[in-house]
């Protein structure tokens, strides 16, 4: 696309302001193409063709005046010219801060504006230059020359002139002031845009006042709750405390009411062992002078099954011998668990505290359960075993519990480096890994409504935290639970 041919109309005969004029033409011609298009593609196009027509401007319109000036034109025509080259680089740099601000220039626009003013500017005003320097070169003066450019175009021809470089003049102004308009409308816009932000800050920040406002009410929340839980605890393990102190008065009471007769049917037992030997030796004896008994002996004899009693009556005694120290160990826990705790920390053998509390709870698992007992030696280890036996018992009625018709309970002990490991085993149903999350809470229990209270575990994690200790759980459906507890041997603060 060619916006305008060059041709003999646009000589001037200056040759330096022919050859700039025809150096626009062809910029103006090769721009065409682009600044004719439809869309963005004129927009692009019109920031490089804004920024070569201010530098074309720079140079022509500095040649130009340098000229007038050489030939000394007449000044009012000077100033005329210079009006003009001013209005062109005005309207060009508004162009180019309008396309800069917001790219609201078309390239048809922009076109106009040059075809406009090409035909203005070489047909009209550089011709009339030309035509005074030249008239100058030939003897006129300036005042002549400008007389003549006048006369052979008439009046009105200067009249159009003079209107032309007007509304260039004037185009520019209301350009200006479009500009200006637009750049307080985009300073406004951005005053809002930064209230906008300000608001959206305040907002953010009053937001997040009140999310830590919340995040600190339930904080509070949460350790009211706490509060609650621990005082419950507190309420359960008094309770259990209470309930605790009145089956050791029974089981004092119990202990020393049994102990009694315990002591009395022992030395019968023992009395009746001695006198059944010597009357087994006194019938030998008789059997050995009766060489022919008679018929009622025999008889007596076999009716008495003399030789069944002979083997029978001492595995009686041995039987019931055993049976009554089976009873003195369940008294002798008994009364140590009655024992009246005085909260003094004293040295202690866990193997036997463990043993102990196997005694006390061995009616409870001896139908069901086969007790294996790895028992390695052990220091004395400083405790209170009162509280620690409590601990046994509770983890061995579990145990039992845990396993429904016939199972194995393992009791281990040995000693890491300066601790003593206490393991209790059993082959039980086992816990997931959500029930052995909660198992220390107190008042969680997973058995029937009536069957426990959910203090049990609640109490011995107490206990074991009271010995500066640690109690840990291995456990899976169905392949049992062990329970583990870590205590030192030594104590670093007496008090608890």
């Amino acid at each position: 696309m060619q916006l305008m041919a060059w041709s003999d109309e646009f000589v001037t005969g200056l040759e330096t302001v022919d050859a700039q004029h025809h150096a626009l033409v062809n910029l103006v011609n090769a721009a065409a193409p682009h600044l004719a298009q439809v869309g963005d593609g004129a927009v692009r196009a019109v920031a490089p063709v804004l920024e070569k027509l201010l530098h074309y401007a720079a140079t022509h319109f500095r040649d130009e005046e340098q000229l007038m000036a050489a030939t000394q034109l007449a000044p009012q025509y000077v100033e005329q010219h210079r009006r003009g080259h001013t209005a062109f680089v005005e309207e060009v740099q508004l162009m180019q801060r309008q396309a800069e601000l917001d790219g609201n220039v078309s390239g048809s626009e922009l076109l106009r504006f040059l075809t406009s003013w090409l035909t203005f500017h070489i047909l009209s005003e550089d011709k009339k230059m030309a035509a005074q320097v030249n008239a100058i070169h030939r003897g006129a003066s300036p005042a002549q020359a400008l007389a003549n450019v006048d006369t052979s175009e008439g009046a009105p021809h200067a009249v159009y002139t003079a209107a032309l470089i007007d509304l260039f003049t004037l185009l520019s102004e209301r350009n200006r002031t479009l500009l200006q308009a637009n750049e307080r409308v985009r300073t406004a816009q951005d005053e809002l845009a930064a209230a906008n932000q300000l608001l959206e800050t305040r907002v953010r920040q009053r937001t997040a006042e009140l999310a830590a406002a919340n995040a600190s009410l339930e904080q509070e929340r949460q350790a009211l709750v706490v509060s609650m839980a621990r005082l419950e605890q507190t309420q359960g393990q008094l309770l259990q405390s209470e309930k605790m102190a009145a089956v050791g008065q029974l089981a004092a009471g119990v202990a020393h009411e049994i102990n009694n007769p315990i002591g009395f049917v022992s030395s019968n037992l023992s009395s009746l062992a001695t006198y059944l030997t010597k009357l087994f030796e006194l019938i030998d004896a008789y059997e050995q002078q009766l060489a022919q008994p008679s018929a009622a002996v025999q008889a007596a004899r076999l009716h008495a099954d003399i030789d069944f009693l002979r083997e029978d009556v001492p595995n009686l005694l041995q039987e019931s011998s055993e049976g009554l120290t089976r009873v003195q160990r369940i008294v002798s826990a008994l009364r140590d668990f009655s024992h009246v705790d005085d909260g003094q920390w004293r040295p202690a053998d866990l193997n036997e505290v463990l043993q102990s509390a196997l005694n006390m709870v061995w009616n409870e698992v001896k139908y069901k359960v086969e007790v294996v007992q790895e028992l390695a030696p052990l220091p004395a280890v400083e405790c209170i075993a009162a509280q620690l036996n409590q601990v046994f018992v509770n983890l061995l009625l579990n145990a039992a519990q845990a396993i429904e018709v016939s199972g194995v309970i393992t009791l281990r002990s040995r000693v890491h480096d300066e601790h003593v490991l206490i393991e209790i085993s059993d082959t039980g149903a086992g816990m997931s890994a959500e029930v052995q999350k909660r198992i220390f809470e107190p008042f969680y229990t997973t058995k029937a409504v009536g069957k426990g209270t959910g203090l049990g575990l609640s109490i011995c994690w107490e206990i074991v935290q009271r010995h500066r200790a640690r109690i840990e759980v291995t456990s899976a459906p169905g392949q049992g639970t062990t329970f583990r507890i870590v205590l030192p041997i030594v104590q670093t603060q007496a008090t608890p």
